[in-house]
């Protein structure tokens, strides 16, 4: 089993031209899903091609057991490529404790991304991010970087103004673009959590795009 992943890496390494199309990356993660030691996807993690990179960080996305990359995963927070910052951010997500604020809080300042997708997987990170984790983010950046700009926003999200069905509108209806994609990912866990819709559904009325984006996707995720 090891042996037959070990092949199929060294074939994406050697053509990273057939690395999206010739299905290696899906046999790939059935070796690993099948129990072939996941640490041999640092080789692919690493790889100086972003084609193979990407294909990599989405097979360990589909890892429920790949804490032992998490480290890893956190240096490609910044990768050059969005795919395997997208990627990442769903790494961070499922394998990620209360012991790892610096990943925690490296995933959530992805919603400033300068790519459009990857801001929409950091808001799906900042609304389905269980309180523990965003509440490690928070401990991790006031321990770190105590003017981070991301202090007020975790503070907020985690508080009650980030629970109260007017407050969301009133930061979704603001003038501040960040607070905007927070308020919308605050709306989406109301939803989730509550059932009160009204403040996702209002976000659909915004002109900020992905604000509006997020949440008509997030309506279709609650099949509503």
């Amino acid at each position: 089993m090891a042996d037959r992943a070990q092949e199929l890496i060294s074939h994406l390494l050697t053509h990273p031209d057939t690395s999206e199309s010739d299905g290696t990356a899906n046999e790939l993660l059935k070796q690993y899903q099948r129990g072939s030691p996941i640490e041999s996807l640092r080789a692919l993690l690493f790889s100086s091609d972003d084609r193979i990179a990407g294909e990599a960080a989405w097979i360990a996305s589909e890892l429920p057991e790949g804490r032992s990359l998490l480290h890893d995963i956190g240096a490609l927070l910044g990768h050059r490529s969005r795919k395997v910052r997208f990627w990442a951010i769903d790494c961070v997500h499922l394998w990620a404790g209360p012991s790892n604020g610096l990943e925690l809080a490296a995933a959530a300042a992805l919603v400033d991304d300068p790519d459009k997708a990857v801001r929409w997987k950091a808001m799906g990170f900042w609304a389905m991010a269980s309180r523990e984790q965003l509440a490690a983010a928070l401990s991790n950046l006031r321990a770190t970087d105590p003017e981070s700009q991301y202090i007020d926003e975790l503070t907020w999200l985690l508080g009650q103004k980030g629970t109260d069905s007017g407050e969301i509108i009133a930061a979704l209806n603001g003038s501040d673009d960040r607070r905007r994609k927070i308020a919308a990912a605050a709306a989406y866990r109301l939803a989730a959590a509550n059932n009160n819709l009204a403040p996702l559904r209002y976000a659909t009325s915004l002109e900020d795009p992905d604000a509006v984006q997020f949440a008509r996707d997030m309506l279709k995720r609650l099949s509503i």
